[in-house]
């Protein structure tokens, strides 16, 4: 683990009305949330992207230092796995072991990516935890995502993380549930449309994602949800408007508005259910004056402080 982000940014006075994230950081033992940064891009090399998403996790703690603290938590930051020397296997194995290890500390891990390989590590820390704990909960994935990331390949990518995750829970006789909302019909091939209804997954094409859908998206949501009892929630930022998400492997050319995510992203973390959520996909040597960075911040700072 690499830990040498140094947390720091503005001081604003005395007193818990003053404060910023930089100033809750592994100030306490025991922590409700803790980042776990995956610097990884071997995914999106091996997937033929853009790379660079490997330097997103300091990026993204920049951008969230001087956030405000709106009510009481407690953070800590248990540093860096970094893939290293393309061995992406191990990489996502140490963070599986990470994320495991957190959920047993009764802490709920937020995964800052990295590449979109992120996933399997984030989804196999949690199906490990459940399997040697609770290994009768259904768990559930939410995939924010304009791609399926279903993909056959010799070896993992950044566009094989879901059909790894229905493999190992074909492995352990475990259903497979999986909803990937804002899929782009442009941006999957014919096999992985068939890939998806093969193994029942459920998904949401990115045209639905519009305002006046609200009611109509939130109950399919809820539909999947009520099936499940934990969720792994994940983020790939290739999803949102290239405006907003200037910085990842893949621009979207049309992409989903804040205006509706920001809702069903909010209705997802009041069921309670989340136990482990990543953001994916944010490349700073693509970005536009850390739009992507901030926009990554934003969505974290919003499941933090949930009303």
């Amino acid at each position: 683990m690499n830990h040498s982000f140094k947390w720091q940014g503005r001081y604003d006075g005395e007193g818990e009305q003053h404060l910023r994230i930089h100033q809750l950081i592994n100030t306490t033992q025991y922590a409700s949330f803790a980042f776990i940064g995956f610097a990884s891009d071997e995914g999106v090399k091996r997937n033929q992207g853009r790379i660079g998403a490997a330097d997103a996790p300091d990026r993204i703690r920049a951008q969230l230092a001087n956030l405000p603290v709106h009510h009481a938590i407690t953070l800590a930051d248990l540093g860096t796995v970094v893939c290293e020397h393309g061995d992406l296997e191990k990489a996502q194995a140490d963070l599986s072991k990470q994320v495991e290890w957190s959920l047993k500390q009764g802490v709920k891990p937020i995964v800052l990516g990295g590449g979109h390989e992120v996933a399997f590590g984030s989804f196999s820390g949690l199906f490990q935890y459940i399997q040697n704990n609770e290994p009768n909960r259904k768990i559930g994935i939410i995939n924010f995502d304009a791609h399926f990331d279903l993909r056959e390949a010799e070896q993992v990518t950044s566009g094989t993380p879901f059909l790894n995750a229905a493999k190992l829970s074909e492995q352990h006789q475990q259903a497979f549930h999986y909803l990937c909302i804002g899929v782009a019909k442009h941006a999957n091939t014919k096999i992985l449309f068939e890939t998806a209804d093969r193994l029942n997954c459920s998904y949401i094409y990115d045209h639905e994602l519009q305002i006046h859908n609200l009611d109509y998206l939130m109950a399919t949501i809820q539909d999947f949800i009520k099936q499940v009892d934990d969720l792994y929630v994940t983020i790939d930022l290739d999803v949102f408007s290239a405006s907003i998400a200037p910085g990842v492997s893949a621009p979207a050319v049309k992409g989903i508005d804040l205006s509706v995510f920001d809702p069903l992203f909010a209705a997802i973390q009041q069921t309670g259910k989340v136990k482990v959520f990543d953001v994916a996909e944010c490349n700073p040597h693509f970005d536009l004056d850390n739009r992507t960075a901030k926009l990554a911040a934003y969505i974290i700072f919003n499941y933090l402080f949930a009303e």
